[in-house]
């Protein structure tokens, strides 16, 4: 009886844990397509991941240094912060140059969908009729949901879509690979890790194709604002919550709560924004929630 109580509460804490981090997130799309235009997209993701990656750093320092990483996974580890902090973090800001926060948050959540993929096509996970189905559910309901035509230049916002999606694979990649190192060294420290060698990433990317990094005296306040959210709640918040979902309920559990992501960022594109809440774009999110839950069905009976 204690035993199943502990379950239990370790099931609904670490929901809300992964529920509210998934909000966070969604939130996030919301920030960066508010001063997108303002900071261009390499600056934006040196800044938010490089000040996020340095704030858990100094408050897990002790941990961290204590830490004694193998030589041989280094390597490994630094490709996995290529994949969540460059590729994800760069592409998700060119894309939302170009699509709403809407449709980014639609996307992102079908990051456990595109999991399921690789970590099929690479031999780490076996893919059921369930996963099969809820793959398929997922592409019907986004390509009905993205084949709206939102305004007069639909090209631009498709362009938009298909590199937020290239980042949702960079993403989903850290997630597959990511798991045997989380397991060894904790979730903290291997985020520490992933986000230096992607921060270093980033500033060579930065030095090259970013435009603004020089001109940061003269950003706003609103701009301040933004950032400051995109890196405390929607950075070291977000992160430290996930962090804690993950040691209470398993990956796939938490997955089901990504869809307060494209909840979070509709609701709040449409205030901040202005971004319209259609019937296609409801429609869409539901498709994901209801694709969520059918592919983790069995962990759930």
């Amino acid at each position: 009886m204690i035993k199943d109580k502990i379950i239990l509460r370790n099931l609904l804490l670490g929901s809300f844990y992964a529920s509210f981090s998934a909000a966070l997130g969604g939130s996030t799309f919301v920030f960066t397509r508010l001063i997108i235009n303002d900071i261009d997209p390499f600056t934006l993701s040196f800044l938010r991941y490089g000040l996020t990656g340095l704030f858990l750093f100094l408050v897990s320092m002790p941990f961290f240094l204590r830490t004694k990483f193998l030589t041989e996974d280094k390597v490994p580890m630094a490709f996995l912060g290529l994949a969540m902090i460059t590729i994800f973090a760069n592409f998700m800001a060119i894309g939302l140059q170009h699509t709403t926060a809407a449709r980014a948050g639609l996307l992102y959540a079908t990051m456990p969908l595109c999991t399921i993929i690789i970590a099929y096509l690479f031999q780490i996970e076996k893919i059921t009729f369930n996963k099969i189905l809820a793959v398929f559910i997922a592409i019907f309901g986004v390509s009905f949901c993205l084949s709206e035509n939102i305004n007069s230049n639909i090209r631009e916002t498709l362009k938009g879509d298909f590199l937020m999606m290239i980042g949702v694979i960079g993403a989903s990649c850290f997630t597959v690979f990511s798991g045997k190192y989380l397991k060894k060294y904790g979730n903290i420290p291997v985020m520490i890790y992933a986000i230096g060698f992607g921060t270093l990433f980033n500033f060579l990317i930065t030095l090259s194709f970013g435009s603004t990094l020089k001109n940061l005296y003269f950003i706003n306040e609103i701009q301040i604002y933004a950032l400051l959210m995109l890196i405390i709640p929607g950075g070291v918040l977000m992160l430290y919550c996930w962090g804690k979902a993950l040691q209470l309920i398993s990956p796939t559990q938490a997955a089901i709560s990504l869809g307060f992501n494209p909840l979070s960022a509709i609701l709040l594109g449409s205030v901040i924004l202005n971004e319209e809440i259609t019937l296609r774009l409801i429609l869409g999110f539901l498709s994901i929630v209801i694709a969520i839950t059918l592919a983790n069905w069995k962990l759930n009976k």
